[in-house]
């Protein structure tokens, strides 16, 4: 592994005729990466037109755009200094770009065992232009940030209740499981494809440089910028909830969380920023803010026409391809099947839950010690989305109301570590602060 003394944001293209934006990056002018977002909608051409076309405005979204991008190839090798050639940056921007790439990255330093003391200083090149944040235009219609999961369909089921007019985003790529969880929210999807730099990103890898894990959240909201702008929309619709607040562990003094780019603290962070350099008129929101994932997944057990149309297995999503048969959307094994499966449960009972997984995961001996990580029984939160324990001791609490006869290990567990230690009114006041 050669080191690097800089990570540099070379350049920005934006090609109107094609709708699509390139972003260069290198170290030390050596080792380049180009990544490109085509900004085309991938499906539904004719509903989805463009609406607002000022190079101006574009290139000033576009230049903040390229910052947050970069973070997918610096980690490959996260320098002391990054050098930003296509924007002159306020210390303001210094000091919050320093603070999203170490708070985004901080699970990636403790994983792979790096010190991240000093690590990513901005600066700007001396002749990098000034951006202004005068971007401002009027329009009706949400944009709801979509995957396939229980958060993001709860909001198209909130903003339906509302009588708002919103269309789902997508990035990245027409998942199948994007289209499944589509079909039964009657709305249109406007896709918008990525195409990350694999192909060098791969040969740093093969030369033991660094990889990990990188939250898309981040991603996202500063590329639904750039469609809420280029499509003509009021605002944008997230599903982030208050469960993401809590963290995992510390390393070197700061928490890490797994879940930060779904925060409060990021979101408030992100909106400041928006507002502060690039447009007021601008607005990400979520109607989930206040919520923890537990009354989330009340709500969403209200709508049994998704229980077949989604899925929240983001290892076996990740291994398979995302295959479409039912036993082939839940691994069974990670964190997060266990956090819908148990959640799930607590509100619309074994034997439909069950239905759902295809399987009894509370008959699975060998989750157990995950089922005490979950709990806090031992060891730590695990790094995936899931819910505090807090909200795992009252989903078990629901499901011993619900099933006073079950006898598996795991509900005797925690019978014996947990409810015995707790009253009634201590149950209650849990309830009381997490909405249900």
């Amino acid at each position: 592994m050669k080191p690097f003394k800089q990570f540099i944001l070379s350049g920005y293209q934006w090609d109107e005729s094609q709708l699509t934006a390139s972003f260069l990056y290198s170290f030390d002018d050596e080792q380049f990466f180009t990544e490109k977002i085509d900004f085309t909608p991938l499906q539904e051409k004719n509903y989805f037109k463009v609406i607002n076309t000022d190079r101006e405005n574009i290139e000033n979204i576009l230049a903040h755009l390229h910052i947050a991008l970069g973070v997918s190839y610096y980690k490959l090798y996260p320098t002391k200094e990054i050098v930003v050639n296509t924007l002159q940056l306020t210390e303001n921007q210094k000091n919050f770009w320093n603070t999203f790439y170490l708070k985004w990255l901080w699970e990636f330093f403790y994983r792979n065992q790096l010190d991240p003391r000093g690590l990513a200083q901005f600066k700007s090149a001396e002749n990098a232009k000034n951006q202004n944040n005068n971007i401002n235009f009027e329009a009706d219609k949400l944009l709801v940030l979509f995957w396939w999961g229980k958060d993001s369909l709860v909001s198209v089921e909130l903003l339906k209740k509302q009588g708002k007019k919103f269309d789902l985003f997508s990035f990245w790529k027409d998942f199948p499981l994007h289209a499944v969880a589509q079909e039964p929210t009657g709305a249109k999807r406007l896709i918008i494809k990525r195409m990350l730099d694999l192909e060098n990103i791969n040969k740093l890898l093969e030369k033991w440089y660094y990889n990990g894990h990188l939250p898309i959240t981040w991603i996202i909201s500063f590329v639904s910028l750039m469609v809420w702008y280029l499509y003509g929309y009021r605002g944008v619709i997230t599903s982030l909830e208050k469960s993401a607040d809590e963290g995992n562990t510390l390393y070197y003094g700061m928490e890490i969380n797994h879940q930060w780019s779904k925060s409060k603290e990021f979101e408030d962070l992100f909106i400041n920023y928006v507002e502060t350099n690039i447009t007021k008129d601008f607005f990400s929101k979520s109607y989930l803010r206040d919520w923890y994932e537990i009354k989330v997944v009340k709500e969403f057990s209200q709508y049994p026409q998704y229980f077949n149309h989604f899925s929240s297995c983001n290892r076996n999503f990740h291994i398979t391809g995302s295959k479409l048969s039912w036993e082939d959307l839940w691994c069974w094994v990670c964190p997060k099947c266990w956090f819908v499966y148990t959640m799930l449960r607590a509100f619309i009972g074994k034997d439909k839950v069950n239905k759902i997984f295809n399987k009894d995961l509370f008959e699975d001996k060998s989750l157990i010690q995950l089922f005490k990580e979950l709990l806090w029984i031992d060891g730590i939160k695990p790094f995936e989305c899931v819910w505090t324990n807090e909200e795992m001791v009252i989903a078990f609490r629901l499901i011993t109301q619900k099933e006073p006869d079950n006898m598996s290990e795991i509900i005797t567990i925690f019978k014996n570590e947990i409810m015995s230690k707790l009253t009634t009114e201590d149950f209650e006041k849990l309830r009381k602060k997490l909405g249900i």
